[in-house]
C-alpha cells in the first residue's frame, strides 16, 4: 500500500474520526503495519495485550472458544479493550483470509500522542465500543 493509498484510507477510519490529517499522519507514521495470512492467529483469548488494531485490507474473524462472534472488514478495530483497560483479551483474532493492519502500541498511545489527539482517540474507541454493546443487546433481546 503507497502512502497515497494509506493517507486516502485512514480518512475513512473510524478511529481517526476528528483529527486533523497532519496528526493522523503523525500517528501512522509512528504506527506499525502488520502483513498477516490466511489463518494466522493475532492474539488469543485470555492473554494480555499492549496493542489494539485496525483492518486496512482483508478480513478477521473474532472468536469466543471457537464460536465466530464477528467478522471485521476495512475500517474496523478490534484489540482496543486490551489497550485501555490492560485486562486480558476477551477473544481471540484470526485472519480469515490475507489481510493488512494498522497496529497501535500502548507505546505509542501513552507517550507519543498530543492530549488532544489521545482523549480524541479514546473518545473514538468508547464511540466504537458504545455500538457493539447496542448491537448486542439488540440481537440478546430478540
Amino acid at each position: 500500500m503507497n502512502d497515497t493509498q494509506m493517507r486516502r484510507l485512514v480518512k475513512e477510519l473510524k478511529l481517526f474520526q476528528g483529527l486533523e490529517q497532519e496528526d493522523v499522519i503523525k500517528i501512522v507514521s509512528k504506527g506499525l503495519t502488520q502483513r498477516v495470512v490466511k489463518g494466522e492467529v493475532l492474539f488469543h483469548e485470555g492473554t494480555s495485550g499492549n496493542q489494539m488494531y485496525v483492518v486496512l485490507g482483508g478480513k478477521i474473524g473474532i472468536f469466543k472458544k471457537q464460536d465466530l462472534i464477528a467478522t471485521l472488514h476495512v475500517g474496523d478495530m478490534f484489540g482496543e479493550m486490551a489497550l485501555v483497560s490492560q485486562e486480558v483479551r476477551s477473544a481471540s483474532a484470526v485472519a480469515m483470509e490475507d489481510s493488512y493492519l494498522f497496529v497501535l502500541s500502548e507505546t505509542i498511545f501513552h507517550k507519543l500522542m498530543t492530549k488532544r489527539v489521545s482523549i480524541q482517540i479514546l473518545m473514538n474507541i468508547v464511540h466504537t465500543l458504545s455500538t457493539r454493546l447496542r448491537e448486542m443487546n439488540a440481537k440478546l433481546a430478540h
